[in-house]
């Protein structure tokens, strides 16, 4: 059996896989960022042909909370900013 340390020693960057994070802007505009060595490269991604449909932005906040555990809650940053909600789980 391995140990971590092992496993840490044997990692080698040549198995990660290529990794490219597309980012889409609140005008729309799209944008690819992919790593080469230890540079961050961005570069913009061509309009499409047909113009696409977009996204509205929903900014609406999201106060659901659910119960993993009774000591476990999975809820978003909005819930977590909203006293009411967390007095409604006990969490204050």
């Amino acid at each position: 059996m391995h140990s971590l340390a092992q496993e840490i020693r044997s990692f080698s960057r040549a198995n990660l896989r290529k990794q490219r994070t597309r980012v889409t802007t609140l005008t729309g505009r799209r944008i690819i960022e992919t790593w080469r060595g230890a540079c961050l490269q961005v570069e913009e991604e061509e309009a499409e042909a047909a113009p696409g449909g977009g996204f509205v932005p929903d900014l609406s906040a999201d106060l659901q909370v659910g119960v993993v555990k009774p000591w476990l809650l999975l809820g978003s940053q909005d819930a977590a900013h909203d006293l009411e909600t967390m007095r409604k789980h006990k969490v204050t």
